[in-house]
Protein backbone atom coordinates (compact mmCIF):
# COMPACT_ATOMS: atom_id res chain seq x y z
CA UNK A 1 0.00 0.00 0.00
CA UNK A 2 1.26 3.46 -0.91
CA UNK A 3 -0.14 6.48 0.89
CA UNK A 4 0.45 9.67 -1.12
CA UNK A 5 1.40 12.85 0.71
CA UNK A 6 4.87 13.68 -0.59
CA UNK A 7 6.01 17.20 -1.18
CA UNK A 8 6.23 17.66 -4.98
CA UNK A 9 9.80 19.02 -4.88
CA UNK A 10 11.19 15.47 -4.68
CA UNK A 11 11.37 14.50 -8.32
CA UNK A 12 13.89 11.70 -8.45
CA UNK A 13 13.85 9.41 -11.47
CA UNK A 14 13.82 5.77 -10.35
CA UNK A 15 15.42 4.65 -13.62
CA UNK A 16 18.23 7.19 -13.48
CA UNK A 17 18.82 6.50 -9.81
CA UNK A 18 18.97 2.73 -10.21
CA UNK A 19 21.24 3.00 -13.27
CA UNK A 20 23.57 5.64 -11.84
CA UNK A 21 23.65 4.88 -8.13
CA UNK A 22 23.40 1.10 -7.98
CA UNK A 23 26.55 1.10 -5.82
CA UNK A 24 24.33 2.41 -3.02
CA UNK A 25 22.68 -0.98 -2.60
CA UNK A 26 25.55 -3.22 -3.72
CA UNK A 27 26.46 -6.18 -1.51
CA UNK A 28 29.95 -4.77 -0.96
CA UNK A 29 28.59 -1.45 0.31
CA UNK A 30 25.71 -2.80 2.38
CA UNK A 31 27.01 -6.03 3.95
CA UNK A 32 28.60 -4.20 6.91
CA UNK A 33 25.30 -2.38 7.52
CA UNK A 34 23.28 -5.58 7.50
CA UNK A 35 25.77 -7.21 9.87
CA UNK A 36 25.49 -4.25 12.25
CA UNK A 37 21.70 -4.28 11.97
CA UNK A 38 21.62 -8.04 12.70
CA UNK A 39 17.90 -8.42 12.03
CA UNK A 40 16.16 -11.52 13.32
CA UNK A 41 13.10 -13.27 11.99
CA UNK A 42 9.94 -11.64 13.31
CA UNK A 43 11.46 -8.23 14.00
CA UNK A 44 9.90 -4.93 12.95
CA UNK A 45 12.02 -2.45 10.97
CA UNK A 46 11.56 0.88 9.17
CA UNK A 47 13.57 1.62 6.02
CA UNK A 48 13.94 5.42 5.93
CA UNK A 49 14.57 6.54 2.36
CA UNK A 50 13.71 3.15 0.88
CA UNK A 51 13.74 4.40 -2.72
CA UNK A 52 12.83 1.64 -5.17
CA UNK A 53 13.11 -1.01 -2.47
CA UNK A 54 16.24 -3.00 -3.30
CA UNK A 55 17.44 -3.00 0.30
CA UNK A 56 13.90 -3.10 1.66
CA UNK A 57 13.46 -6.46 -0.06
CA UNK A 58 16.49 -7.75 1.82
CA UNK A 59 15.00 -6.47 5.06
CA UNK A 60 11.76 -8.35 4.29
CA UNK A 61 13.75 -11.54 3.64
CA UNK A 62 15.61 -11.17 6.94
CA UNK A 63 12.50 -10.52 9.05
CA UNK A 64 10.45 -13.21 7.31
CA UNK A 65 6.68 -13.57 7.22
CA UNK A 66 6.44 -12.97 10.98
CA UNK A 67 8.21 -9.62 10.72
CA UNK A 68 7.15 -6.19 9.51
CA UNK A 69 9.09 -3.88 7.21
CA UNK A 70 7.81 -0.34 6.64
CA UNK A 71 9.36 1.54 3.70
CA UNK A 72 9.29 5.34 3.73
CA UNK A 73 10.44 7.66 0.94
CA UNK A 74 9.74 11.25 -0.14
CA UNK A 75 9.25 10.33 -3.79
CA UNK A 76 6.05 8.74 -5.02
CA UNK A 77 7.61 7.39 -8.25
CA UNK A 78 10.32 5.59 -6.26
CA UNK A 79 7.63 4.04 -4.05
CA UNK A 80 5.63 2.86 -7.06
CA UNK A 81 8.69 0.90 -8.22
CA UNK A 82 9.22 -0.41 -4.67
CA UNK A 83 5.64 -1.64 -4.65
CA UNK A 84 6.18 -3.39 -8.01
CA UNK A 85 9.36 -4.90 -6.56
CA UNK A 86 7.32 -6.56 -3.81
CA UNK A 87 7.57 -4.19 -0.88
CA UNK A 88 4.42 -4.79 1.13
CA UNK A 89 4.04 -1.71 3.34
CA UNK A 90 5.03 1.77 2.15
CA UNK A 91 4.20 5.40 2.59
CA UNK A 92 5.37 8.68 1.15
CA UNK A 93 6.74 11.30 3.52
CA UNK A 94 9.52 13.87 3.81
CA UNK A 95 11.69 12.44 6.60
CA UNK A 96 12.53 15.96 7.73
CA UNK A 97 8.85 16.60 8.49
CA UNK A 98 7.92 13.07 9.47
CA UNK A 99 4.28 12.35 10.24
CA UNK A 100 3.12 8.78 10.71
CA UNK A 101 -0.09 8.19 8.72
CA UNK A 102 -3.18 7.53 10.82
CA UNK A 103 -3.47 3.95 9.58
CA UNK A 104 0.04 3.19 10.92
CA UNK A 105 0.01 5.45 13.99
CA UNK A 106 -0.39 2.52 16.40
CA UNK A 107 3.04 1.28 15.25
CA UNK A 108 4.81 4.37 16.65
CA UNK A 109 7.32 3.28 19.27
CA UNK A 110 7.09 -0.42 18.37
CA UNK A 111 9.97 -0.97 15.92
CA UNK A 112 13.03 -3.05 16.77
CA UNK A 113 15.15 -1.14 14.26
CA UNK A 114 15.27 1.84 11.94
CA UNK A 115 17.52 1.43 8.90
CA UNK A 116 18.69 4.08 6.45
CA UNK A 117 21.21 3.97 3.63
CA UNK A 118 22.47 6.96 1.61
CA UNK A 119 19.53 9.13 2.62
CA UNK A 120 20.27 11.40 5.56
CA UNK A 121 22.85 13.54 3.75
CA UNK A 122 19.99 14.77 1.52
CA UNK A 123 18.12 16.06 4.59
CA UNK A 124 19.66 19.51 4.68
CA UNK A 125 16.49 21.50 5.42
CA UNK A 126 16.07 19.87 8.86
CA UNK A 127 18.85 17.34 9.42
CA UNK A 128 17.60 16.47 12.89
CA UNK A 129 14.09 15.64 11.65
CA UNK A 130 14.90 12.08 10.52
CA UNK A 131 16.76 11.35 13.76
CA UNK A 132 13.81 12.55 15.84
CA UNK A 133 11.50 10.45 13.66
CA UNK A 134 13.67 7.38 14.21
CA UNK A 135 13.65 7.90 17.96
CA UNK A 136 9.83 8.14 17.93
CA UNK A 137 9.51 4.93 15.91
CA UNK A 138 11.85 2.78 17.97
CA UNK A 139 10.76 0.82 21.00
CA UNK A 140 12.99 1.15 24.08
CA UNK A 141 16.34 -0.47 23.32
CA UNK A 142 15.73 -0.36 19.55
CA UNK A 143 18.53 0.06 17.01
CA UNK A 144 19.13 2.93 14.57
CA UNK A 145 21.58 1.80 11.87
CA UNK A 146 22.48 3.79 8.82
CA UNK A 147 25.05 4.94 6.33
CA UNK A 148 25.46 8.47 5.09
CA UNK A 149 28.14 10.75 3.82
CA UNK A 150 29.79 12.41 6.77
CA UNK A 151 31.70 15.58 7.49
CA UNK A 152 34.22 16.43 4.74
CA UNK A 153 32.83 13.77 2.35
CA UNK A 154 33.46 14.27 -1.34
CA UNK A 155 35.32 17.49 -0.61
CA UNK A 156 37.39 17.36 -3.82
CA UNK A 157 34.40 16.64 -6.04
CA UNK A 158 32.30 19.32 -4.39
CA UNK A 159 35.11 21.86 -4.72
CA UNK A 160 35.72 21.09 -8.40
CA UNK A 161 32.01 21.20 -9.14
CA UNK A 162 31.70 24.59 -7.43
CA UNK A 163 34.60 26.00 -9.45
CA UNK A 164 33.07 24.84 -12.76
CA UNK A 165 29.72 26.42 -11.88
CA UNK A 166 31.32 29.69 -10.77
CA UNK A 167 33.29 29.95 -14.03
CA UNK A 168 29.95 29.76 -15.81
CA UNK A 169 28.48 32.52 -13.67
CA UNK A 170 26.38 30.19 -11.52
CA UNK A 171 26.51 30.46 -7.75
CA UNK A 172 26.58 26.84 -6.49
CA UNK A 173 24.25 25.59 -3.80
CA UNK A 174 25.31 22.52 -1.86
CA UNK A 175 22.35 20.08 -1.74
CA UNK A 176 23.92 17.85 0.91
CA UNK A 177 24.31 17.85 4.65
CA UNK A 178 27.55 16.26 5.87
CA UNK A 179 27.37 16.14 9.67
CA UNK A 180 29.80 15.31 12.40
CA UNK A 181 28.76 12.29 14.51
CA UNK A 182 28.13 14.66 17.42
CA UNK A 183 25.49 16.49 15.36
CA UNK A 184 23.30 13.39 15.22
CA UNK A 185 24.11 12.40 18.79
CA UNK A 186 22.63 15.71 19.96
CA UNK A 187 19.49 15.19 17.87
CA UNK A 188 18.90 11.72 19.28
CA UNK A 189 18.79 13.08 22.83
CA UNK A 190 16.38 15.98 22.32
Amino acid sequence: MVIPNAIPEYTWSPTHYNNGADFVYSDAATQPLFELLSLQSGERVVDMGCGTGELTLRLQELTGEEGLVLGVDANESMLEIAKKNGIKTLFCCDLQKFVMPDKFREWTGTFDAVFTNSTLHWCKQDPHGPVKAAMSLLKPGGRFVGELCGHMSALGIRGAFSQVLKRRGIEPADPWYFPLPADYAKASHT
